[in-house]
């Protein structure tokens, strides 16, 4: 999967990487976490200097859900622009399983989502076109 979504602006962009997961459960259930300002978003996020996405993507589901993952196949990546077009997210997607509980204190309220829906709750399309560009 590549998505390059139309994106013009006056201004220069600075770019970030991010990598996202997506998890299912074994009803085929896809895993969103909702943020604070109460969108949905696939479990992800930045990969900080230094890190793989794989690390990164670990870190972030740990963080977000309090679970350990493995990070296992590369899905594809997309361009979006976010934060109101400042900044352009290069978003890498991957599948994960989870391994086990990690913390009990997730930072987001997590929904497990059946598939057919999931692509229409998330708020970024470049997530809904990984969602929907998964085999069946």
């Amino acid at each position: 999967m590549k998505v390059d979504l139309e994106f013009t602006s006056g201004t220069a962009l600075h770019m970030q990487a991010g990598a996202y997961a997506l998890i299912h459960d074994t009803d085929d259930r896809l895993l969103l976490v909702r943020a604070d300002n109460g969108r949905f978003y696939l479990p992800g996020g930045r990969i900080e200097p230094g890190e793989t996405a794989g690390q990164a993507l670990a870190r972030e589901v740990e963080e977000e859900c309090g679970w350990l993952v493995r990070v296992t196949d590369p899905l594809g990546e997309a361009l979006q622009p976010i934060m109101d077009g400042a900044v352009m997210l290069r978003a890498s997607y991957w599948r994960a399983e989870i391994l086990g509980v990690a913390h009990e204190e997730p930072e987001h309220l997590m929904l497990w989502t059946p598939r057919a829906e999931a692509a229409s709750r998330v708020h970024r399309a470049a997530d809904a076109s990984a969602i929907l560009s998964i085999p069946g």
